[in-house]
């Protein structure tokens, strides 16, 4: 079972996640954290433009700030733990990691394990 990233407070189940363009394959490996709360997908603006992934449409995002913006609207395909998904629908903001939402997590059977600080992941 992965373990949790300690260097947040509190830790949070964390996975290597890859990203890729969704026709030339270009890909990058990122952290990205197992969010519950968030309805989709959230990668790196800066990403986006390494993997020369261009928008298909933009969307009114709230954050956790209660605050609201318009974001572009990508489709990648991830691989996260193992398993490929051929197209994720994502949005792009100013941040470093991704945050790997409902539309993903509703995917898996995910059991987040609070006392040993790991989780695990698995296909229906």
């Amino acid at each position: 079972m992965p373990a949790y990233d300690f260097s947040l407070n509190p830790p949070a189940p964390i996975a290597d996640v890859i990203v890729a363009h969704p026709t030339s394959g270009v890909n990058s490996v990122i952290r990205g954290k197992l969010d519950c709360g968030a309805d989709l997908t959230v990668i790196p603006e800066d990403l986006a433009t390494q993997l020369g992934i261009t928008p298909k449409s933009h969307i009114w995002t709230k954050g956790y700030d209660g605050n609201y913006s318009l974001r572009p609207v990508y489709y990648v395909k991830l691989v996260i733990e193992g398993f490929n998904l051929a197209s994720v629908r994502c949005v792009a903001t100013n941040r470093t990691n991704a945050l790997i939402g409902r539309n993903v997590l509703n995917r898996f059977i995910i059991t987040l394990d609070g006392k040993t600080l790991s989780f695990d992941i698995q296909d229906w």
